[in-house]
């Protein structure tokens, strides 16, 4: 869900200063489209008013239509603020400034369905077969996979590492997470050799920031057209 942080010009001022001069990565999102991540880089003034820079991390053509751009800061909810790009190079992209932030706001523990391309591995703990499955759905504490997966994993086992990527229906964007430790809370037999696990982790520092990344855009691609 998307509500306003703050449309009082300073604050607002005070938060793109922030991400530019601390470089926090943003990433460019457009429902249906593939998101894009840039780096923050400057902001200058035109005729027209002042314009906020950034570098791409890997070239791509902007659309041309508004956008979405979402970032996050140490320890704190994604933020982000729409846009509509007024000057693009082949390394480079500007947005008019912004007039105001939004804040992701998600249900305590919500749970999306995943494209049929996110994948995770694990083994058993004091295991070495490596198990490969599809993700089904993912939230902030918990994933559900299947796969043919061994017949020796049962409720209650531990999983070390997790090790998941996640991607996006449209496109080839990806966000990787892996969970030092995962454990089997629900166990069903689809059939001879297939199955399905619910499990429950907990993900720490940089991977923690990416699951919630991947869970923020999550939420955006499934909201109604037009939703604030």
């Amino acid at each position: 869900m998307q509500e306003l942080w703050s449309d009082d010009p300073k604050v607002v001022g005070e938060e793109i200063i922030r991400i530019v001069g601390q470089r926090i990565p943003v990433t460019l999102f457009q429902k249906g489209l593939n998101p894009q991540k840039l780096t923050p880089s400057e902001i200058f003034t035109k005729e027209t008013g002042p314009l906020l820079l950034f570098t791409k991390n890997a070239p791509f053509q902007a659309p041309k239509d508004p956008c979405l751009l979402l970032y996050q800061r140490q320890n704190q909810p994604m933020r982000g603020f729409h846009a509509t790009p007024v000057l693009e190079t082949t390394g480079e992209l500007g947005v008019r400034f912004p007039t105001s932030i939004i804040i992701i706001q998600r249900r305590k523990h919500p749970r999306y369905a995943t494209s049929p391309r996110s994948v995770a591995t694990f083994t058993r703990k004091a295991s070495q077969y490596l198990n490969h499955g599809i993700i089904k759905n993912i939230s902030i504490e918990g994933a559900r996979v299947v796969g043919k997966f061994s017949q020796h994993i049962q409720k209650g086992d531990k999983l070390s590492p997790l090790s998941m990527t996640l991607r996006l229906k449209f496109g080839d964007f990806e966000e990787k997470a892996t969970a030092p430790e995962a454990i089997v809370r629900q166990v069903i037999e689809i059939d001879q050799e297939t199955r399905e696990f619910g499990l429950q982790f907990t993900l720490k520092g940089t991977d923690r920031e990416n699951l919630e990344r991947y869970l923020a855009i999550c939420s955006i691609e499934n909201s109604p057209p037009n939703a604030t």
